[in-house]
């Protein structure tokens, strides 16, 4: 059975729109912490132009996978092994990273490694798009991101 996160269907209309934006000159897009898969799918459709890696912990590859197998969709990779704690990630070089939903949830070092592991895999000129429950002059962006950070 496919994992399904409600989230992912309120938000992924406004990032693609950002994302349409942002990602119009780029190519290779790692996602780190692809969850579902539910993003890598949607945005991968609606951005052909884009080569989509998804990563994710192993546990969470086949749930990932029945989305892209679903999807059938040659632009979005299958999920490579990816931690933010690993000494080296499998990643040597693309020129956007997209991150949904994990660096509220991580701890402060994790976000530190997590940050260092980018600053190496991405190329010169690069894009880092995150998003997620932050706030902005103290207060949340929405009611919904209110809830999913408490």
């Amino acid at each position: 059975m496919k994992p399904y996160a409600e989230s992912c269907e309120k938000n992924k209309v406004p990032i693609l729109a950002v994302l349409k934006e942002l990602l119009v000159d780029h190519r290779q897009v790692l996602e780190i912490a692809s969850g579902t898969g539910q993003h890598a799918v949607y945005f991968g459709r609606e951005l052909p132009h884009l080569i989509w890696q998804t990563s994710e912990l192993v546990e969470n590859h086949a749930g990932i996978q029945a989305w892209l197998d679903e999807a059938n969709l040659q632009n979005v990779l299958p999920p490579i092994a990816l931690n933010v704690n690993d000494e080296a990630w499998p990643v040597s070089s693309v020129d956007a990273i997209f991150n949904a939903n994990t660096v509220h949830i991580i701890s402060w070092p994790e976000v530190e490694r997590m940050f260092a592991h980018i600053s190496r895999a991405l190329a010169p000129g690069g894009c880092v798009c995150l998003y997620g429950p932050f706030n902005y002059g103290g207060n949340f962006t929405s009611e919904s991101n209110a809830k999913f950070d408490a």
